[in-house]
């Protein structure tokens, strides 16, 4: 009979990890953008690594706590290794999954066992709930769980620093310890204690909903610091744009007052024009012709880009390029069915440029510095290349700033990533022989 119930209780054990593999494997695809085979083959290792501790640790008498901790640490490794993109966002990853099933897990157990503990009191009976039962609504709590949270947990691996995983990734790691910590205390009776006159009952159930406070705040308290972060990141973000949108529409309207004054005026330039071509004056005329296209910010062979916002941009950073003797080299052009919002493609272009503006200005006296601007169609995908003279060897991470002070600077780059991920873009960057160079590839088609 014991034979026949150990291999009952063996194949729940592994339909439950199982199905934890699965749910965990296409989470952690979606966000990772990882492809169907990668999450099979991490699906298939979680959950051979699953039934190892439990037919093997536990065995030989493994202390739970260490168990744990290899199997969290196995958890960081499968992620990193198995799927792709910025290791800090995977580390990051496995760190959610880590903490969301953990809290899970032990919340509803000690719910469970509060409540079977409630029930066998009313009821007279003096039983406990079977560990099988328990372990398979626990697993199951940790499944839906991971199920319903993957929609709410999307953007916060959207457009994030590196440091922001990496601060991410140290507090989720703290919570797993001080769960499993606390968990190894409660599985060891230290947090049943003899209160007076309570018996045993009391104290298991005391202790119990001690573990239900305690792990409801901790999923309270980590949902709030995740969210929070990913609020607080945003809001810089978007005050960042905020204040590039404001620049752009101010240069539009500069221009746009250029050209209004210039309509204005047109009939007494006619007249002028007029009456010099009638006396054969031509250079007059020509150089009255000059005049007026300077007047209304348009010179003779400036590139037309195709958007409005974006020519005014980009003659606003020409002009400050050559008050500065950088040489500007500029051939842009945007496709007629491009995807990217006039906004967005300025915050990628007005980013680049400030960046490639500020390091030119930091070799005024050394070099020659220079800026170079392609954009185009290449295939089905929009390219933006852009060039300048940096005075570095290699290219500091995206988001990391340059600078000696470094206080807030390096969103640049990363509102760049940001807006080019939103389109599902690459972005790259490298410095070679005191060159910058950063690319931005976005897909001229939209994904279902």
């Amino acid at each position: 009979m014991s034979g026949s119930w150990g291999s009952w209780e063996m194949g729940l054990s592994a339909a439950c990890y199982l199905l934890y593999g699965m749910r965990v494997s296409c989470f952690l695809k979606k966000r990772l953008r990882g492809k169907p085979a990668q999450a099979w083959i991490f699906g298939g290792l979680l959950f051979c690594a699953r039934m190892v501790r439990r037919l093997w640790l536990e065995d030989i008498g493994v202390p739970y706590i260490l168990a744990a901790a290899l199997s969290h640490v196995l958890l960081v490794i499968l992620v990193t290794a198995v799927f792709g993109g910025e290791r800090e966002k995977r580390v990051f990853a496995a760190a959610v999954v880590a903490a969301m099933t953990e809290l899970i897990w032990n919340f509803s157990e000690a719910v469970l066992v509060c409540g079977g503990l409630l029930f066998f009191r009313f009821t007279g009976k003096k039983e406990e709930i079977d560990g099988l039962i328990l372990m398979v609504l626990t697993y199951g709590a940790g499944i839906m769980a991971v199920n319903g949270l993957s929609k709410p947990l999307t953007p916060i691996f959207e457009g994030k620093r590196k440091s922001w995983y990496l601060c991410g990734s140290f507090v989720l790691g703290a919570v797993v310890f001080i769960t499993d910590l606390v968990n190894w205390a409660a599985s060891n009776g230290i947090m049943v204690h003899d209160w007076g006159s309570f018996g045993v009952y009391e104290n298991q159930l005391f202790s119990n909903m001690a573990l239900c406070l305690f792990f409801g705040l901790s999923m309270a308290v980590t949902g709030l610091f995740v969210f929070g972060m990913d609020r607080i990141d945003r809001q810089e973000r978007d005050g960042e744009q905020y204040r590039a949108k404001v620049a752009y529409y101010e240069m539009m309207e500069d221009q746009y007052s250029r050209m209004e004054r210039l309509r204005h005026d047109m009939k007494n330039h006619m007249l002028a024009l007029e009456n010099l071509v009638r006396n054969r004056r031509w250079e007059e005329a020509c150089g009255y012709l000059r005049e007026m296209t300077e007047t209304g910010s348009v010179e003779a062979g400036d590139e037309v880009t195709g958007s409005l916002v974006l020519d005014a941009l980009l003659y606003h950073k020409k002009r400050q390029a050559m008050e500065q003797g950088i040489l500007w080299q500029c051939d842009v052009r945007a496709p007629s069915d491009c995807p990217v919002k006039e906004m967005d493609l300025c915050v990628i272009v007005g980013n680049i440029l400030d960046n490639a503006l500020e390091a030119c200005a930091r070799l005024a006296g050394k070099e020659d510095p220079f800026i170079r601007i392609y954009m185009g169609q290449v295939k089905q995908c929009l390219l933006l290349e852009a060039q300048n003279s940096a005075g570095i060897s290699a290219a500091p991470p995206i988001g990391v700033s340059t600078k000696e002070d470094g206080l807030g600077h390096g969103l640049g780059l990363g509102n760049v990533r940001a807006a080019a991920a939103a389109y599902n873009g690459a972005v790259h960057a490298e410095a070679k022989e005191g060159v910058f160079t950063i690319s931005v590839l976005v897909p001229l088609y939209r994904e279902n």
